[in-house]
């Protein structure tokens, strides 16, 4: 939890200055110039995938499996294999889209958006370097320098990619290009991670260099690289698999609504540029969970090369158990307030705003689903099933594809299919997952029995949020109404997720000042046997040794030093031996 929440704050950090990315260059780039931005960001969603949560996880658990059975040699010939690799995978990618720029422009069904690709490409070569360091980090459960890296990535992109778009508007007046100038400023941003990261590692190699070196033999390059491989494509493609499916619903969607709808090329991309918007909102709460599932399967991954079952079972639970309590709330709150929301961050285009609420409304009912779906894979993978949530995956997008051809070629619906095959293939990928989970964990907490007091939670926090943004709505305008509505949802939620027990007291203090947050919300300290009660222990040994002599007697034993207490032991299981032979 404490991985999660490093993580989380930064991921947090990184999506708002994300918002101060996107929002502005929405706000001064016509929709159809942010269509070529978002053809582009569409691949770098995937490169960024890779970095985060896709093949750093192979890394991480290899790294974490290592130092959990005392092998750190090894761990660092994992991350010298790995750092190889992904050096050569990220300069193939970036030759690809150096020199197949029009070629991928064309799929996308945006030709105008070559020259944002080209200016993408350097970032393939820098986010497969920060791929293997962050993934060896991350198996050492050192969040920090994952963290550093993402929030240096975020500043300078805002910094360089807003202020060259700016000027290119002003200068020039070309929407197309000013969407080109944001795109270099990310890959600028990638560059200046990589480096932080790569300063960071050798620091760390200095400070190992004066730890005692073990004498246990290492495992062959050859065996590390394959075995590396094997773990980490169906992991790769696990990770990749919804930005990829987003990449071709996109291409599907373009040729629909041009050959089908009878759409012209420019309401194709006005059409495009609005659903980028309502995608760029509905990840906003994976700021929150996608750190959970990163920093969740090295955990387990070690508690499980270490048989600790219970170990296991727990931290699967509480995952879960966060997953919800961050996802169910968001889903209603985004569904409630998707107009005022879009209204407030597209304030400079009310119809593309207008446009972007009614894909938002629907899309949101996605982000638990969607939610889910990172924290189940995560478990699965720790368990080494990294080839069942690839197959869920691409039942549930394969499905996404057939309803989205269907409802994009009727005029009337056109962008909207999109949103809702989105919906229905995510829902679908849900449960697939949860079904093998239980598979592997049959006694981890059921997913309702979770869920049920989450959602009882969000259905009164959104009463009561919409019930206070009607009234402020009399006095203040609808797009600044929403944010104390959405600061009183907050709070409510708060008090109602305590009310009905949603999260215990033992979770809310392994948070960072998880006490002080406890002691905010009055939530009470369990007693031993409630706590004994709720692990589904009996509480009858607390009274049977209290008349048990020879129990007694070891506490006596207690204060008379270690050999006392162990001949107290022995005594114990010979009397209660002899109680035994004698029945």
């Amino acid at each position: 939890m404490v991985g999660a929440a490093i993580l989380s704050a930064s991921t947090l950090l990184v999506k708002l200055l994300g918002l101060l990315f996107s929002i502005p260059l929405a706000n001064f780039i016509s929709a159809e110039g942010m269509s070529y931005f978002y053809g582009a960001y569409d691949i770098f969603t995937i490169f960024l995938m890779l970095s985060t949560a896709g093949l750093p996880i192979a890394v991480s658990r290899m790294v974490s499996t290592a130092y959990a059975t005392g092998r750190r040699r090894e761990a660092d010939l994992v991350f010298s294999v790995a750092f190889w690799l992904f050096f050569s995978l990220g300069l193939l990618g970036c030759l690809v889209m150096l020199f197949g720029s029009k070629q991928i422009a064309q799929l996308q069904g945006k030709p105008g958006a070559a020259n944002t690709i080209v200016a993408l490409a350097p970032t393939a070569f820098f986010i497969a370097v920060m791929s293997s360091l962050r993934g060896y980090f991350q198996g050492r459960s050192n969040m920090v320098p994952t963290a550093v890296s993402q929030v240096i990535e975020a500043v300078s992109k805002v910094a360089i990619g807003v202020g060259l778009a700016a000027y290119i508007i002003r200068q020039y007046d070309s929407d197309a290009w000013a969407a080109v100038g944001a795109i270099v400023g990310v890959s600028i941003s990638a560059a200046l991670g990589a480096v932080y990261l790569v300063g960071y590692k050798i620091h760390q190699r200095r400070k190992d260099r004066a730890l005692p070196q073990e004498e246990q033999p290492l495992t062959p390059r050859r065996e590390l690289l394959l075995s590396l491989v094997r773990f980490a494509v169906p992991i790769t493609l696990g990770a990749c698999f919804l930005s990829v499916l987003d990449f071709v619903d996109s291409a599907v969607l373009m040729d629909r609504m041009k050959t089908v709808a009878g759409f012209t090329q420019d309401q194709a991309d006005w059409y495009s540029g609005v659903l980028g918007h309502a995608r760029k909102f509905f990840d906003l709460p994976g700021a929150f969970v996608i750190p959970i599932s990163t920093s969740l399967l090295p955990v387990l991954s070690g508690a499980i090369a270490a048989g600790d079952k219970r170990s296991v079972e727990r931290t699967a639970s509480i995952s879960m158990r966060m997953t919800l309590l961050i996802s169910i709330p968001a889903s209603v709150g985004m569904s409630i307030f998707a107009g005022p929301v879009c209204q407030l961050l597209l304030f400079n285009r009310p119809e593309v705003a207008q446009g972007a609420a009614r894909l938002l409304q629907v899309l949101a009912l996605a982000i638990a689903f969607n939610s889910t779906l990172y924290t189940t894979n995560a478990i699965l993978q720790s368990f080494g099933r990294t080839t069942r949530p690839v197959v869920d995956m691409a039942v549930g997008g394969v499905l996404k594809i057939v309803i989205s051809f269907f409802l994009t070629g009727i005029p009337e619906i056109n962008v909207m299919g999109s949103a809702v095959s989105t919906v229905v293939s995510y829902f679908v990928i849900m449960l697939l997952n949860i079904s093998a989970v239980r598979k592997s964990l049959p006694r981890m907490d059921r997913l309702m029995a979770m869920a049920g007091p989450v959602l009882l939670a969000s259905a009164l926090m959104g009463g009561a949020s919409w019930a206070v943004y009607q009234g402020l709505i009399l006095v203040l305008p609808e797009r600044v109404a929403v944010l104390p509505a959405i600061a009183a949802a907050v709070a409510v939620y708060a008090v109602c997720v305590v009310l009905f027990r949603a999260v215990s007291y033992e979770e809310v203090v392994m948070l960072p000042k998880g006490e002080a947050i406890a002691r905010l919300l009055r939530m009470q300290k369990p007693k031993p046997e409630e706590r004994r009660a709720e692990a589904g222990q009996s509480t009858l040994p607390v009274r049977t040794e209290q008349t048990n002599p020879a129990a007694q007697s070891v506490r006596r034993d207690r204060s008379r030093g270690p050999r006392h207490m162990a001949e107290g032991r022995i005594s114990w299981t010979r009397s209660t031996k002899a109680r035994h032979m004698k029945r």
